[in-house]
């Protein structure tokens, strides 16, 4: 898609190696709705018949009903898969598609809409954690428990009082993540690569398509924007903490120590040296795993911290076991820089032409 300016092929496993697909594949269903988005904006704009726009909508519904499809190995990201499958599907009218848009664009609306799900996934998620709180705390009644400074008994409360602290932490939580879901409702589409689209669109129809409040206001923000992401994560490390400590109380409060509650067996495992014992697996997993959470606001803060406005992010994090850690093997010569390529290409003929490829990376 991009390799006009190009010589030299790419070496097969620094190829691999930067390829997006790995990750971004589960993107599909938003990289769908925002390219049949995208075909209605040209529709409306001349590029595309209402025919070929029918077709081409089906044509993505098709798409997005395809499965196993991160075990591909040709697509480099989730945009070539879908001009490949689409392809398949309607032939060449496929490539009229990429007309007036860019990658850059692409992956900013997929991301909003990818984040924009998790955060009404995590918000219904929450109320149901709210309600079932609220429910124990009233069927608790007139209930009381010790409660605790420095891990010593305090004042009596009641055991509703316990669990109304953790709704309130939760009604804060979902305050986070619905505010931040309002900022970001925004949508990039029309933003081409970082400068505006090459077409005059109506960017008002691919927003309304898509559900948003209407276009973002400067192209070179909506396209480097990570910010809603990044509030996200910081949204679900401070859930993760509010988790981290009701899962801690509900350990502690499981011992004999303590002794005000029971675990449930089915959550709980044994111990074939001490018979006696119950242990709180589910609670302290989830202590454990919360901190994932933080790991995750951490590692996006460092890696937007420096970044320009550039027109996209290719930072990615490794796979586990470093499996996605370039392969440099022992007698493998490292790749050669930009420079040295520059040497070693031909001179330019005078009568080739200069002019740049359309699809802008």
């Amino acid at each position: 898609m991009w390799s006009g300016r190009f010589r030299e092929p790419l070496n097969k496993q620094f190829e691999e190696w930067q390829r997006s697909f790995p990750f971004d594949w589960r993107l599909l269903p938003h990289e769908v709705e925002a390219s049949i988005a995208h075909a209605r904006a040209i529709e409306a704009a001349g590029i595309l018949t209402s025919e070929e726009l029918l077709q081409m909508e089906q044509g993505l519904r098709a798409v997005a009903k395809l499965k196993n499809i991160a075990s591909n190995e040709q697509a480099e990201d989730i945009h070539h898969f879908v001009e490949l499958e689409l392809t398949k599907q309607i032939g060449d009218l496929a490539l009229k598609l990429h007309t007036g848009r860019s990658r850059n664009e692409q992956i900013a609306t997929d991301m909003r809409l990818f984040v924009r799900e998790a955060i009404d996934a995590t918000l219904a998620g929450l109320t149901a954690w709210r309600r079932a709180l609220i429910d124990l705390a009233e069927s608790a009644g007139e209930a009381t428990m010790p409660s605790y400074t420095h891990l010593q008994r305090a004042e009596p409360v009641l055991v509703a009082h316990w669990l109304l602290a953790y709704v309130s932490m939760i009604e804060r939580d979902a305050s986070r993540l619905t505010d931040s879901r309002k900022r970001m409702n925004l949508c990039p589409l029309g933003s081409g690569a970082i400068a505006g689209a090459t077409l005059a669109l109506d960017r008002t129809i691919a927003a309304r398509a898509l559900s948003f409040d209407g276009p973002t206001p400067n192209s070179m923000d909506a396209t480097s924007d990570r910010d809603f992401a990044l509030e996200f994560t910081q949204a679900l490390a401070t859930l993760g903490i509010h988790i981290s400590r009701f899962a801690e109380e509900l350990t502690l409060y499981s011992t004999a120590e303590f002794g005000l509650l029971d675990l449930p067996e089915p959550f709980s495992t044994g111990s074939s040296a001490m018979p006696q014992k119950k242990n709180p697996d589910l609670t302290e997993l989830i202590r454990g795993k919360s901190g994932r959470l933080l790991g995750a606001a951490t590692t996006l803060a460092t890696l937007i911290k420096g970044l320009p406005h550039e027109n996209r992010c290719r930072d990615r994090l490794p796979q586990r076991h470093g499996r996605r850690h370039l392969p440099l093997q022992q007698g493998h010569p490292l790749p050669q820089s930009p420079r040295t390529h520059r040497q070693r290409r031909p001179p330019r003929p005078r009568n080739e032409s200069r002019v740049p490829t359309s699809n802008t990376r």
